[in-house]
Protein backbone atom coordinates (compact mmCIF):
# COMPACT_ATOMS: atom_id res chain seq x y z
CA UNK A 1 0.00 0.00 0.00
CA UNK A 2 1.18 3.84 -0.37
CA UNK A 3 1.54 6.28 2.00
CA UNK A 4 -1.93 7.59 2.13
CA UNK A 5 -2.52 4.35 4.54
CA UNK A 6 0.44 4.85 6.61
CA UNK A 7 -0.63 8.13 7.11
CA UNK A 8 -4.07 7.59 7.62
CA UNK A 9 -3.15 5.36 10.16
CA UNK A 10 -0.67 7.41 11.79
CA UNK A 11 -3.27 9.83 12.25
CA UNK A 12 -5.43 7.89 13.54
CA UNK A 13 -2.84 6.96 16.74
CA UNK A 14 -1.11 10.42 17.13
CA UNK A 15 -4.59 12.30 16.63
CA UNK A 16 -4.00 14.02 14.21
CA UNK A 17 -5.41 15.12 10.94
CA UNK A 18 -3.32 13.88 7.26
CA UNK A 19 -5.27 16.98 5.43
CA UNK A 20 -3.86 19.73 7.49
CA UNK A 21 -0.67 20.78 5.75
CA UNK A 22 0.83 21.61 9.40
CA UNK A 23 0.06 17.87 10.96
CA UNK A 24 1.02 16.52 7.56
CA UNK A 25 4.61 17.78 7.88
CA UNK A 26 4.71 16.47 11.26
CA UNK A 27 3.78 13.20 10.27
CA UNK A 28 6.07 12.99 7.31
CA UNK A 29 8.89 13.73 9.33
CA UNK A 30 8.25 10.82 12.15
CA UNK A 31 7.09 8.60 8.70
CA UNK A 32 10.38 9.56 6.86
CA UNK A 33 12.49 8.80 9.96
CA UNK A 34 11.09 5.32 11.05
CA UNK A 35 11.73 4.27 7.04
CA UNK A 36 15.02 4.88 7.35
CA UNK A 37 15.26 2.78 10.69
CA UNK A 38 13.23 -0.41 9.25
CA UNK A 39 15.08 -0.18 5.87
CA UNK A 40 18.36 -0.39 7.45
CA UNK A 41 17.74 -2.97 9.98
CA UNK A 42 17.39 -5.82 7.16
CA UNK A 43 16.95 -6.72 3.60
CA UNK A 44 13.03 -6.64 3.04
CA UNK A 45 10.65 -8.64 0.47
CA UNK A 46 10.80 -6.85 -2.54
CA UNK A 47 13.82 -4.26 -1.77
CA UNK A 48 16.24 -6.24 -3.96
CA UNK A 49 16.62 -5.62 -7.51
CA UNK A 50 19.17 -7.12 -10.01
CA UNK A 51 20.46 -5.60 -13.02
CA UNK A 52 23.22 -6.31 -15.90
CA UNK A 53 25.70 -2.94 -16.25
CA UNK A 54 28.56 -2.54 -18.69
CA UNK A 55 31.78 -2.03 -17.36
CA UNK A 56 34.78 -0.55 -18.73
CA UNK A 57 38.58 -1.51 -17.57
CA UNK A 58 41.21 1.15 -15.98
CA UNK A 59 38.41 3.31 -14.48
CA UNK A 60 35.98 4.44 -11.96
CA UNK A 61 32.46 4.26 -12.57
CA UNK A 62 29.27 5.51 -10.99
CA UNK A 63 26.30 3.43 -10.33
CA UNK A 64 22.88 5.08 -10.79
CA UNK A 65 20.89 6.88 -8.28
CA UNK A 66 18.59 4.29 -8.16
CA UNK A 67 21.08 1.51 -6.75
CA UNK A 68 21.34 1.38 -2.98
CA UNK A 69 23.79 -0.85 -1.04
CA UNK A 70 25.06 -3.61 -3.14
CA UNK A 71 24.49 -6.99 -2.23
CA UNK A 72 26.49 -9.17 -4.42
CA UNK A 73 28.07 -8.87 -8.57
CA UNK A 74 28.96 -11.28 -10.95
CA UNK A 75 29.96 -11.72 -14.28
CA UNK A 76 27.17 -11.77 -16.79
CA UNK A 77 29.22 -14.41 -19.41
CA UNK A 78 30.82 -17.07 -16.97
CA UNK A 79 28.84 -16.69 -13.85
CA UNK A 80 31.70 -15.90 -11.38
CA UNK A 81 31.01 -14.27 -8.39
CA UNK A 82 33.27 -11.30 -8.20
CA UNK A 83 34.26 -9.63 -4.49
CA UNK A 84 33.00 -6.47 -3.28
CA UNK A 85 35.42 -4.56 -0.50
CA UNK A 86 35.37 -1.18 0.87
CA UNK A 87 38.73 0.89 0.32
CA UNK A 88 40.64 -0.58 3.42
CA UNK A 89 42.01 -3.51 2.63
CA UNK A 90 43.69 -2.74 0.14
CA UNK A 91 46.14 -0.96 2.86
CA UNK A 92 46.57 -4.39 4.17
CA UNK A 93 49.77 -6.35 4.34
CA UNK A 94 48.26 -9.20 2.32
CA UNK A 95 46.60 -7.82 -0.44
CA UNK A 96 46.54 -10.02 -3.15
CA UNK A 97 42.81 -10.64 -3.22
CA UNK A 98 41.91 -6.61 -3.24
CA UNK A 99 43.69 -6.81 -6.83
CA UNK A 100 41.73 -9.62 -8.75
CA UNK A 101 37.89 -9.60 -9.53
CA UNK A 102 36.75 -7.14 -6.99
CA UNK A 103 34.98 -3.72 -6.67
CA UNK A 104 35.70 -1.04 -4.41
CA UNK A 105 33.89 1.19 -3.12
CA UNK A 106 35.42 4.44 -3.25
CA UNK A 107 32.84 6.87 -1.63
CA UNK A 108 29.10 8.26 -2.31
CA UNK A 109 29.70 12.08 -4.02
CA UNK A 110 26.93 14.00 -5.77
CA UNK A 111 28.79 13.85 -9.15
CA UNK A 112 27.93 10.90 -12.15
CA UNK A 113 30.34 12.10 -14.07
CA UNK A 114 33.64 13.52 -13.44
CA UNK A 115 34.14 17.64 -14.04
CA UNK A 116 36.32 18.13 -16.90
CA UNK A 117 35.71 21.60 -17.90
CA UNK A 118 35.79 23.99 -14.61
CA UNK A 119 33.88 26.68 -15.96
CA UNK A 120 30.21 27.96 -15.05
CA UNK A 121 27.39 25.01 -14.74
CA UNK A 122 23.81 24.74 -15.89
CA UNK A 123 21.02 23.88 -13.90
CA UNK A 124 18.14 22.48 -15.66
CA UNK A 125 14.61 21.36 -15.32
CA UNK A 126 11.44 20.61 -17.68
CA UNK A 127 9.13 23.39 -16.50
CA UNK A 128 8.81 25.93 -13.97
CA UNK A 129 7.49 25.41 -10.89
CA UNK A 130 5.23 27.53 -8.23
CA UNK A 131 7.07 27.55 -5.75
CA UNK A 132 10.45 27.87 -8.35
CA UNK A 133 12.75 25.43 -7.07
CA UNK A 134 15.77 26.71 -5.09
CA UNK A 135 18.88 24.70 -5.96
CA UNK A 136 22.16 24.75 -3.88
CA UNK A 137 25.54 24.08 -5.14
CA UNK A 138 28.68 23.37 -3.09
CA UNK A 139 32.80 23.38 -4.01
CA UNK A 140 35.61 24.38 -4.26
CA UNK A 141 36.70 27.65 -6.76
CA UNK A 142 39.89 28.94 -7.83
CA UNK A 143 39.61 31.71 -4.79
CA UNK A 144 38.05 29.77 -2.67
CA UNK A 145 38.31 26.11 -0.76
CA UNK A 146 34.26 25.92 -0.38
CA UNK A 147 32.01 28.38 -2.14
CA UNK A 148 28.27 27.76 -1.97
CA UNK A 149 25.72 29.72 -4.60
CA UNK A 150 21.94 29.06 -4.38
CA UNK A 151 19.80 29.71 -7.29
CA UNK A 152 16.43 29.97 -7.73
CA UNK A 153 14.89 28.23 -11.44
CA UNK A 154 13.00 30.72 -12.63
CA UNK A 155 13.58 29.33 -15.33
CA UNK A 156 13.82 26.75 -16.95
CA UNK A 157 17.74 26.81 -17.93
CA UNK A 158 19.77 28.83 -15.55
CA UNK A 159 23.62 29.45 -15.34
CA UNK A 160 25.65 29.54 -12.28
CA UNK A 161 27.97 32.36 -11.65
CA UNK A 162 30.97 30.52 -10.22
CA UNK A 163 33.44 28.55 -12.08
CA UNK A 164 33.36 25.56 -9.94
CA UNK A 165 36.69 23.33 -10.10
CA UNK A 166 34.38 20.22 -8.59
CA UNK A 167 31.34 19.62 -6.43
CA UNK A 168 30.88 18.74 -2.57
CA UNK A 169 27.39 18.96 -2.78
CA UNK A 170 24.40 19.86 -4.45
CA UNK A 171 20.98 19.65 -3.39
CA UNK A 172 17.68 21.05 -3.58
CA UNK A 173 15.16 22.67 -1.05
CA UNK A 174 11.82 20.30 -1.61
CA UNK A 175 11.06 17.45 -3.60
CA UNK A 176 9.63 18.77 -6.36
CA UNK A 177 7.73 17.05 -9.67
CA UNK A 178 10.30 17.11 -12.17
CA UNK A 179 14.00 15.87 -12.43
CA UNK A 180 16.99 18.17 -11.73
CA UNK A 181 19.88 18.28 -14.49
CA UNK A 182 23.30 20.03 -14.17
CA UNK A 183 25.30 20.68 -17.06
CA UNK A 184 28.88 21.59 -17.95
CA UNK A 185 29.80 24.54 -20.61
CA UNK A 186 30.11 21.60 -22.73
CA UNK A 187 26.72 20.29 -22.43
CA UNK A 188 27.92 16.92 -20.51
CA UNK A 189 25.76 16.10 -18.05
CA UNK A 190 27.17 16.13 -14.54
CA UNK A 191 24.89 14.85 -12.49
CA UNK A 192 20.89 14.58 -11.67
CA UNK A 193 18.84 15.32 -8.65
CA UNK A 194 15.76 13.32 -9.09
CA UNK A 195 12.83 14.51 -8.07
CA UNK A 196 11.66 12.46 -5.39
CA UNK A 197 15.12 13.68 -3.68
CA UNK A 198 16.09 16.29 -1.92
CA UNK A 199 20.41 15.80 -2.91
CA UNK A 200 22.10 13.88 -5.64
CA UNK A 201 24.22 10.89 -4.55
CA UNK A 202 26.11 8.57 -6.44
CA UNK A 203 28.26 5.43 -5.38
CA UNK A 204 31.32 5.31 -7.14
CA UNK A 205 32.94 1.85 -7.55
CA UNK A 206 36.35 1.15 -8.42
CA UNK A 207 37.57 -1.06 -11.56
CA UNK A 208 40.54 0.14 -12.31
CA UNK A 209 42.75 -3.33 -11.40
CA UNK A 210 40.07 -5.29 -13.17
CA UNK A 211 41.61 -7.82 -15.44
CA UNK A 212 39.18 -6.46 -18.39
CA UNK A 213 39.90 -7.26 -21.72
CA UNK A 214 39.85 -4.63 -24.34
CA UNK A 215 35.96 -3.72 -25.97
CA UNK A 216 37.46 -5.31 -29.17
CA UNK A 217 38.41 -8.46 -28.01
CA UNK A 218 36.48 -11.69 -26.59
CA UNK A 219 32.96 -11.95 -26.19
CA UNK A 220 31.08 -9.01 -26.24
CA UNK A 221 29.50 -9.74 -22.90
CA UNK A 222 33.04 -9.96 -21.24
CA UNK A 223 32.26 -6.89 -19.50
CA UNK A 224 28.80 -6.65 -18.33
CA UNK A 225 28.51 -7.93 -14.77
CA UNK A 226 25.09 -8.62 -13.34
CA UNK A 227 24.56 -6.78 -10.05
CA UNK A 228 22.32 -7.34 -7.20
CA UNK A 229 21.30 -4.86 -4.99
CA UNK A 230 18.98 -3.15 -2.42
CA UNK A 231 16.51 -0.78 -3.86
CA UNK A 232 17.42 2.84 -2.82
CA UNK A 233 15.08 4.10 -0.09
CA UNK A 234 13.42 7.52 -1.49
CA UNK A 235 11.78 10.24 0.65
CA UNK A 236 7.70 9.53 1.05
CA UNK A 237 6.06 13.21 0.42
CA UNK A 238 2.92 12.07 -1.43
CA UNK A 239 0.04 9.80 -0.76
CA UNK A 240 1.16 7.91 -4.31
CA UNK A 241 4.47 7.53 -2.81
CA UNK A 242 5.56 3.18 -2.36
CA UNK A 243 7.76 2.18 0.22
CA UNK A 244 10.25 -0.28 -1.53
CA UNK A 245 9.35 -3.26 0.34
CA UNK A 246 5.80 -5.45 -0.26
CA UNK A 247 3.42 -5.08 2.93
CA UNK A 248 5.54 -3.16 5.20
CA UNK A 249 2.94 -0.59 6.20
CA UNK A 250 1.03 -1.44 9.51
CA UNK A 251 5.12 -2.08 10.63
CA UNK A 252 6.00 1.46 10.08
CA UNK A 253 2.88 2.62 11.62
CA UNK A 254 4.39 1.22 14.91
CA UNK A 255 7.25 2.52 14.14
CA UNK A 256 6.39 5.51 14.02
CA UNK A 257 4.24 5.46 17.31
CA UNK A 258 7.80 4.04 18.79
CA UNK A 259 9.21 7.27 17.61
CA UNK A 260 6.43 9.59 18.44
CA UNK A 261 5.91 8.19 22.00
CA UNK A 262 9.67 8.67 22.82
CA UNK A 263 9.57 12.44 22.05
CA UNK A 264 6.73 12.33 24.41
CA UNK A 265 8.73 11.03 27.10
CA UNK A 266 6.41 8.12 27.53
CA UNK A 267 9.51 5.28 27.32
CA UNK A 268 7.82 2.35 28.29
CA UNK A 269 4.78 3.05 25.30
CA UNK A 270 7.83 3.59 22.87
CA UNK A 271 9.65 0.43 23.96
CA UNK A 272 6.32 -1.28 23.66
CA UNK A 273 5.76 -0.41 20.08
CA UNK A 274 9.44 -0.99 18.72
CA UNK A 275 9.00 -4.74 20.20
CA UNK A 276 6.01 -5.30 18.76
CA UNK A 277 7.65 -3.59 14.93
CA UNK A 278 10.73 -5.74 15.63
CA UNK A 279 8.61 -8.74 16.41
CA UNK A 280 6.11 -8.13 13.44
CA UNK A 281 9.30 -7.41 10.69
CA UNK A 282 10.76 -10.81 11.90
CA UNK A 283 7.50 -13.01 11.88
CA UNK A 284 7.50 -11.40 8.05
CA UNK A 285 11.05 -12.54 6.98
CA UNK A 286 10.58 -16.32 9.01
CA UNK A 287 7.25 -16.59 6.85
CA UNK A 288 8.94 -14.98 3.36
CA UNK A 289 11.81 -17.82 4.03
CA UNK A 290 9.32 -20.60 4.18
CA UNK A 291 8.52 -20.39 0.34
CA UNK A 292 12.35 -20.29 -0.52
CA UNK A 293 15.34 -23.27 -1.08
CA UNK A 294 18.29 -21.23 0.40
CA UNK A 295 21.78 -23.08 -0.50
CA UNK A 296 24.86 -22.51 1.30
CA UNK A 297 28.37 -23.20 -0.42
CA UNK A 298 31.21 -23.41 1.32
CA UNK A 299 34.57 -23.28 -0.93
CA UNK A 300 37.99 -23.16 0.26
CA UNK A 301 40.18 -20.19 -0.82
CA UNK A 302 42.47 -21.26 -3.41
CA UNK A 303 45.35 -19.82 -1.30
CA UNK A 304 44.73 -21.51 1.40
CA UNK A 305 44.56 -24.81 -0.57
CA UNK A 306 48.09 -23.79 -2.59
CA UNK A 307 49.62 -23.98 0.97
CA UNK A 308 48.30 -26.88 2.79
CA UNK A 309 49.71 -28.77 -0.32
CA UNK A 310 52.88 -27.21 0.30
CA UNK A 311 52.59 -27.96 4.05
CA UNK A 312 51.63 -31.54 2.97
CA UNK A 313 54.97 -31.97 0.78
CA UNK A 314 57.18 -30.94 3.28
CA UNK A 315 55.72 -33.17 5.85
CA UNK A 316 56.06 -36.00 3.81
CA UNK A 317 59.58 -35.47 3.20
CA UNK A 318 60.41 -34.77 6.77
CA UNK A 319 59.27 -38.22 7.54
CA UNK A 320 61.09 -40.09 4.65
CA UNK A 321 64.42 -38.67 5.86
CA UNK A 322 63.56 -39.23 9.16
CA UNK A 323 63.41 -42.99 8.48
CA UNK A 324 66.79 -42.98 6.45
CA UNK A 325 68.59 -41.90 9.52
CA UNK A 326 66.80 -44.99 11.71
Amino acid sequence: MSLGYIITQVGYKMGLDPTNPAQRTVMLRFINEATVELYDQADMAGSLMEMVFRVNGDQTLSLPWYVGTIRAIRECASFQAWHVNQMRPRYNQFNWQDQWKNWRLRNKQCLQATVTNQSVVTINTFAVENPPVVVTLTGPTATASKCTEIITLNSTSVNSKNQFLDFDAISKNAPNLYDITINDVDGKLLTTIPNTELNASYQIIDVSTCPWLPQSQGNPQCNYMEVLYKRFLPILTNDGDEFPAFNYDNIIVNKVMQLWNEEQNKSDIALAYDNKATRSMARKHEDQNRETEDMVALVANPHDTFLRRIGSGLRRRYYFYAGRRQ
